[in-house]
This record gives structure tokens, C-alpha cells and sequence, in this order.
């Protein structure tokens, strides 16, 4: 389904302990492809700078559970500074979509200092890149936490389904910078894993029987307010 120029798909949520996750991945392993991205043992390390404006309008948002909101990060894999991408979720009831580009180092250094006039340029009409400007006119984006987690993907074209087991949650502390040695990244245990399930139009039912008789619960999981909550009872907010 699409929605202004936007693809929707379904997203659900399913905290999980490390035993679930073991049953869960033999599970997916007997029907469905790792994720063709992943490494050799189909795990791989993603790091996420999030940004808010001046309002925590992303925060706050999340917690009263508004049926329309959005959210801007700049993520790597493996945390290697050749690839940048920069991407804005959005939640439509519902419904999840996304829009993404690449950012060069320089345009991420140049956000990092809070110079975002790059964004201008007449090349990114219409992108992503262009939208980050307006928002940060409107109210001033900056770094608000920097979200670290290992994720193993597993994917079926059909109904172009896609489950990930997502553990060993971190928050970096100490600088708001992803890539910098300043950057400790400290574990964040309140959950030990989140199972999502994401598709498109229509979910097989022989897939979402994989997730049956495990005794899990679905529930609204953000990783970016759970780290975020971390770093407010350490007292160390990177803004």
C-alpha cells in the first residue's frame, strides 16, 4: 500500500527473552533466508544517531502514542564510516514507511556541528535530505541519543516478509558523535531482545505460525526511547 509516495508495510513488535530467541531462530532458519547484507553467521552490528527537535517532539510523541508521528536517524552498519544513511520513520497509524539517502562524511560532520545548510542544495528537492532541512527550520533538529544493537535478519519474498532478532542493546554515552573514540557504549538490559515482524500487503500464515506457542506479547517497543531513558537516569544527555 502506498501512501504520499511512501510504501506502508505492517510492523509488529515482540519483546523476547534469549531462550525464545534460540527457539524462534531454529524457527526461521528451517523456512526462511538469512538477509543477503548480513555476515557469515547472518548477525550484524547497527548503530543509529537519532535526532529530535527543540520540542523532544520524537520522545514525547512516542510516550503519548500518537497515531501520526516521525522520526529522523542516521545509521551505519558495523559501524563503518563509508556508509552513511541518513532515514526518517514514519508511523501512520497502524502503518510504518520510510525514507532514506546517503550522506557523505562531510554532510554528517557538517550535521554534527549543527550546520545543515547543505540540505539547501537544489539536488535534494524533493528527498529526504531536503524534508531534514525544513524540520530543522521549524525547530531545530539535533542529536538526541545514539542507539547500538546486534540484529540477525531473516527474510521471505513472499509477502516480502522480513522477522529480526535484535539484541545486545547499547546507548553511547559521552559524545554525540557514533563514529568517535569518546563514545563508550554502555548496556542497556531492561530487554533482552526484541523480535520484529514486518511485511507488506498480506503475511503468510504458515509464517506467522512461527511465532506461536512461544508465549510472547506484543507490545509498541521503541529502542530509540528505551535508550534514550537510560541515558536520562545516567544524567549524561547528549543535548
Amino acid at each position: 500500500m502506498d501512501y504520499k509516495n511512501r510504501r506502508l508495510r505492517h510492523e509488529l513488535k515482540f519483546p523476547a527473552t534469549a531462550a525464545q530467541c534460540e527457539i524462534l531462530r531454529q524457527r526461521f532458519q528451517a523456512v526462511m533466508k538469512h538477509d543477503a547484507n548480513a555476515g557469515d553467521n547472518g548477525i550484524y552490528r547497527i548503530t543509529s544517531l537519532y535526532l529530535d527537535d527543540a520540542y523532544n517532539s520524537g520522545y514525547n510523541d512516542k510516550l503519548l502514542g500518537a497515531d501520526t508521528r516521525k522520526k529522523y536517524r542516521i545509521r551505519t552498519y558495523n559501524l563503518s564510516p563509508d556508509k552513511i544513511h541518513l532515514e526518517c520513520k514514519y508511523k501512520d497509524n497502524d502503518m510504518v514507511s520510510k525514507r532514506g539517502a546517503w550522506l557523505t562524511r562531510e554532510q554528517y560532520d557538517s550535521l554534527l556541528g549543527g550546520d545543515m545548510t547543505f540540505t539547501w542544495d537544489n539536488r535534494y528537492g524533493g528527498t529526504v535530505i531536503e524534508d531534514l532541512g525544513i524540520s530543522n527550520s521549524l525547530a531545530r533538529l539535533s542529536p538526541s541519543v545514539i542507539v547500538d544493537y546486534n540484529r540477525e535478519a531473516f527474510v521471505v519474498p513472499e509477502g516480502n516478509v522480513r522477522f529480526t532478532i535484535d539484541s545486545g542493546f547499547k546507548v553511547g554515552t559521552f559524545s554525540s558523535d557514533m563514529f568517535s573514540p569518546e563514545t563508550q557504549y554502555v548496556p542497556v538490559t531492561e530487554i533482552a531482545a526484541v523480535i520484529e515482524l514486518k511485511y507488506d500487503d498480506y503475511l503468510p500464515s504458515y509464517l506467522f505460525d512461527l511465532v506461536q506457542g512461544v508465549n510472547l506479547t506484543q507490545q509498541s517497543v521503541s529502542k530509540f526511547v528505551m535508550c534514550r531513558d537510560k541515558l536520562l537516569t545516567m544524567n549524561t544527555l547528549i543535548r
